[in-house]
């Protein structure tokens, strides 16, 4: 996500934002990248399994810096002494999947925790100009307060004879094993000077500049936003939506199937036509993407079930071999004769038999 502008050297420069989470906790992790690169994307990456370990199994979108760092992450872990080494240690290699293009539910995982983020960042700093410290310093704020974010209630809640709410469960709870006990350790961003005349920065060698003006500022407007629209509206996008969570069934296509490509803003008589190459399936059997071959440019794109329209069924031998000359053209329907010219021949073979 971004970017951010922030002062470093006395230069305004820009920045972006790695967002990681974890889809069994829902937890988020914020690494800063200077740059959309695929060397910044293995540095936040390295610096994220630093903090939380090496995963078992990495999903992303088909970026360019995200595909091009899977592929160099994989092939330097392919090596016989990695190898050797996840076979000691009883470890997962880790494996990289993107999803296929053309269904924006499948980035939903990331993009809801993309949305929350910037949500606090963009109404804490609106046009601010933060120091690179200071936006550092925000970032982990920030990462600390979504990891707070009630996920699920206790099961303790059901009961009727419950006299008070429980605690709700949090990504920070599921990750840490407890709830952390943090608190404002800042002097100089404890309230702000204008409502406390006799308020005075604590004397130390580094002096109270305006970036602490900034910084309390921006860290008030992060606890308002969170506090008045995260704990508020979380149940809302949980409804929002009607059947929401109604399962869908998936129409089923093979290998050498003919299908139409759905483009955005394009009508149906221009869908482009493809073949398919290879499927991909989820864990209970469903086709849930396919790699496709156009017909016009020889092009290999990979598109998901939702953006493909079956056209023309392959046929197997055996079922070729039982058609025979039965076989028809779906161009072609067969012809239907006229009311005008059944009636006429009615007539006629009246005419013949007297």
């Amino acid at each position: 996500m971004g970017p951010f502008h922030v002062r470093k050297n006395n230069e305004t420069q820009k920045v972006w934002l790695l967002c990681i989470t974890c889809t069994w906790s829902r937890a988020v992790n914020l690494k800063i990248c200077k740059d959309l690169g695929v060397k910044e994307f293995l540095r936040s990456f390295q610096l994220h399994c630093f903090d939380y370990g090496i995963p078992e199994l990495c999903v992303s979108d088909m970026g360019t810096q995200l595909v091009a760092g899977a592929n160099v992450m994989q092939n330097f872990l392919s090596d016989h002494a990695s190898q050797l080494y996840f076979e000691e240690n009883n470890i997962r290699p880790i494996q990289f999947q993107q999803y296929f293009k053309g269904c924006s539910k499948l980035g939903s995982l990331v993009e809801v925790c993309v949305k929350q983020v910037k949500r606090l960042l963009f109404g804490s700093i609106k046009n601010l100009v933060l120091s690179y410290d200071d936006f550092e310093f925000i970032v982990c704020h920030t990462v600390h307060l979504v990891n707070r974010r009630p996920i699920a209630f206790k099961e303790s809640l059901r009961e009727e004879d419950l006299d008070f709410i429980p605690e709700p469960i949090t990504p920070e709870q599921l990750v840490k094993g407890y709830e952390l006990t943090s608190m404002n350790l800042l002097p100089e961003l404890q309230g702000i000077p204008d409502e406390d005349p006799d308020w005075q920065p604590c004397v130390n060698p580094q002096q109270v500049k305006d970036e602490y003006m900034k910084l309390r500022k921006v860290r008030n407007n992060l606890l308002s936003k969170y506090h008045n629209e995260f704990l508020g509206t979380l149940i809302d996008q949980a409804v929002d939506k009607k059947d929401r969570y109604r399962p869908i069934t998936q129409r089923g296509i093979k290998i050498g199937d003919i299908v139409l490509l759905k483009e955005v803003h394009t009508k149906p008589n221009n869908y482009p036509m493809g073949l398919v190459k290879e499927l991909q399936y989820n864990s209970i059997g469903e086709v849930t993407g396919a790699s496709i071959q156009k017909g016009s440019t020889r092009e290999v794109v990979k598109r998901h079930i939702t953006t493909l329209v079956p056209f023309l069924e392959r046929l197997d031998d055996s079922e070729l071999s039982s058609t025979n000359d039965s076989v028809k053209l779906l161009s072609e329907p067969p012809h239907v004769k006229r009311k005008a010219a059944i009636v006429s021949e009615q007539k006629t073979r009246e005419i013949l038999t007297e």
